[in-house]
């Protein structure tokens, strides 16, 4: 058991029974947390004019709205920094895209187990960000990305296919082709590509190619 890393964590989820569940595990990481509890995002609203928290845990699909496009309301209304953690019951790529171009801290599936959710909980409060490496096949635990590391990123290992991508990118290919040569759906390129990128701090394809060739992923 450690000392709780935060005070106070939001839960904004209209599943009483899934709430309740997250509940149990965060008092057992941390018996001191307070955890207030939404059900839908005009409720969440209210509890942060209550207390701002320290941790949102948000869900995508709310009666009232689509989680991920409320997230900037939920930030601008806590006036200040506060990590937001998406949970999902699919493992939908698309998703886990959005939730990070959206300005979350990371994404999780409702099912992962509960030292999995503590440990991802726990590295967005130290300031990281945690998304799937990959979501096909028998994917990896998340990629945690620490902030004031700046070698990170550096230590990432990209698979063989993520090494196809990278010279499909170089040579100008789009996704939709990437897909059908790779032997992927277009949205997990897309999903790919988006961490690739992020991973080798490109702003465009052709940037991502370039650093690729730079850090010895491959050969010329």
């Amino acid at each position: 058991m450690s000392p709780s890393p935060c005070s106070c964590v939001l839960l904004i989820d209209d599943h009483a029974l899934f709430r309740a569940g997250l509940v149990v595990v965060l008092r057992r990481a941390w018996p001191d947390v307070a955890v207030m509890e939404a059900a839908s995002i005009t409720e969440a609203l209210g509890r942060i004019g209550e207390r701002r928290p320290d941790l949102i845990v948000l869900d995508v699909n709310l009666p009232d709205a689509n989680g991920l496009s409320m997230l900037s309301a939920l930030l601008e209304r806590c006036a200040q920094p506060v990590p937001v953690v998406v949970v999902s019951s699919g493992e939908d790529t698309e998703h886990w895209v959005q939730a990070r171009e959206a300005g979350a801290a990371a994404y999780l599936c409702k099912s992962a187990e509960g030292a999995q959710i503590v440990s991802t909980f726990e590295a967005c409060l130290a300031g990281g960000r945690c998304f799937p490496m990959q979501t096909y096949g028998t994917a990896p635990p998340p990629q945690v990305y620490l902030a004031g590391e700046p070698d990170a990123s550096a230590q990432a290992i990209p698979t063989a296919r993520q090494r196809d991508i990278l010279q499909l990118l170089g040579k100008g290919v789009p996704n939709k082709a990437i897909a059908r040569q790779v032997g992927l759906s277009e949205n997990d390129v897309r999903a790919e590509v988006s961490w690739l990128t992020d991973t080798l701090e490109a702003r465009s394809r052709q940037q991502a190619y370039e650093a690729a060739l730079a850090r010895g992923w491959l050969s010329p």
